[in-house]
């Protein structure tokens, strides 16, 4: 029998970390916020030392690591933005939702920078291709990578595709996006001061992804199976939705701040801006929108239920933002 802790990816000495933080038993939602935060996938807890040797200073950079994605000058004008990011796992347990939900939260961390995305690319590494198994996977993930890409209306410009033995049981599916946006008028995740708000739009939650970042970063081992209701489920014509009414609330100037909710979901997402902001959040679960009825508190918060997105805003321009969310037949809610 799994012990509490393996069954939301911590180890031990993380588990007794936790106790000696809290001065207590943490309770199953401290339990599942923190699995999800400590993951490889949020995380980076075994990367990051490598990571750090990258060169990420020079003066065409405008943002470096730190943010959803990363942004340079272009000229006086104009500026890109970028970021690629892998979905192995969920892409091998089930490929073409895997792939397509991983081209989806490259496009939206593309898009909390504030630019438009304008291109995709995908870099993608199989096992042997004779063997069925790689067979399944590239038609699935290369199905999931076209169907997305294409309904959101984002094109996939480049791509590679390479096969060796080493990927046979862990391929490797990368996705990339390239967005554009107008010189000084760069977001980031965080608030600018107390007492500003968070609204969350886009899609309604649902019970999909849960445990989602924790699956990204386990072993794989036979149990596959087992783990595609923790593979996210995405829907490329609410995505491009989200992406126009997101761009046309910052060009109205009513978002401070955001960040869309991926791994870990409202979790992630709320602690993201918390800590970049140096603030606290007080999140009513009770008030976001739900597609599934009998949701407890855990699934809310963990859901990884995809195009969604949290605005930093002010108070004054909450009514904007939802008449802009009916307009595009958005979920919405001020839930923070």
């Amino acid at each position: 029998m799994e012990k509490v802790w393996e069954l939301h990816g911590l180890t031990l000495e993380e588990y007794r970390r936790i106790k000696e933080y809290l001065g207590r038993e943490p309770g199953s939602v401290e339990l599942g916020i923190l699995g999800a935060l400590w993951s490889e996938h949020c995380s980076y807890k075994s990367s990051r030392k490598v990571l750090r040797e990258f060169p990420t200073q020079a003066e065409w950079v405008v943002q470096g690591p730190g943010e959803n994605a990363g942004v340079v000058k272009i000229d006086e004008k104009v500026w890109i933005a970028f970021k690629i990011e892998s979905h192995n796992h969920p892409s091998f347990i089930e490929p073409f939702h895997g792939a397509a939900t991983g081209v989806g939260g490259i496009i939206r961390d593309v898009l909390s920078m504030g630019a438009r995305p304008i291109a995709l690319a995908d870099s993608l590494r199989f096992g042997e291709p004779t063997d069925e198994q790689t067979a399944r996977l590239l038609k699935g993930v290369v199905k999931g990578i076209s169907f997305y890409g294409n309904s959101v209306g984002v094109p996939t410009v480049a791509g590679e595709t390479f096969f060796d033995p080493s990927y046979q049981t862990n391929p490797l599916v990368n996705a990339f996006c390239l967005g554009i946006l107008p010189a000084n008028r760069l977001l980031r995740a965080r608030a600018e001061r107390e007492g500003q708000l968070l609204f969350l739009i886009g899609s309604s939650t649902g019970r999909d992804g849960i445990h989602g970042a924790v699956m990204a970063s386990d072993k794989l081992g036979g149990d596959e199976q087992d783990k595609r209701p923790r593979v996210q489920i995405g829907d490329p014509f609410f995505g491009k939705k989200l992406i126009e009414a997101t761009l046309e609330a910052v060009e109205l100037g009513l978002v401070v701040g955001m960040q869309d909710l991926g791994a870990a979901g409202l979790a992630g997402a709320s602690s993201e801006i918390a800590s970049k902001s140096g603030l606290g959040v007080e999140l009513y679960l009770e008030k976001v929108p739900l597609r599934e009825s009998g949701m407890t508190p855990y699934e809310i918060i963990l859901s990884e239920s995809q195009e969604r997105m949290l605005l930093v805003v002010e108070e004054k321009n909450v009514p904007k933002l939802e008449e802009l969310a009916r307009k595009y037949h958005l979920s919405h809610a001020v839930v923070g």
